[in-house]
């Protein structure tokens, strides 16, 4: 199986692994507002964006200097912290 493939399928199976523990987390709360928003996420309703242009470029660059500097997380560490 090629890599990218593997990839895609790797990062499909971790967000579908979230969605269902984000589910259940989000049955838990009785936060109407925070409810609101993780249904919109989970059923992918864009949101307005809250950045301008400019600090959207901001964001980027900061992620990729993050990015170049080692700092980010792993899908195998993110499934170890979230227990997926």
């Amino acid at each position: 199986m090629e890599t990218g493939a593997r990839t895609n399928r790797d990062i499909h199976d971790t967000l579908t692994m979230l969605r269902q523990r984000v589910s259940s987390l989000a049955s838990q709360s009785e936060d109407e507002a925070l409810l609101a928003d993780i249904v919109a996420m989970l059923n992918g309703v864009k949101r307005p964006c809250t950045y301008t242009k400019e600090e959207f470029a901001d964001v980027l660059r900061e992620a990729d200097e993050d990015f170049g500097a080692g700092r980010f997380v792993t899908q195998e560490e993110m499934r170890a912290r979230y227990g997926l």
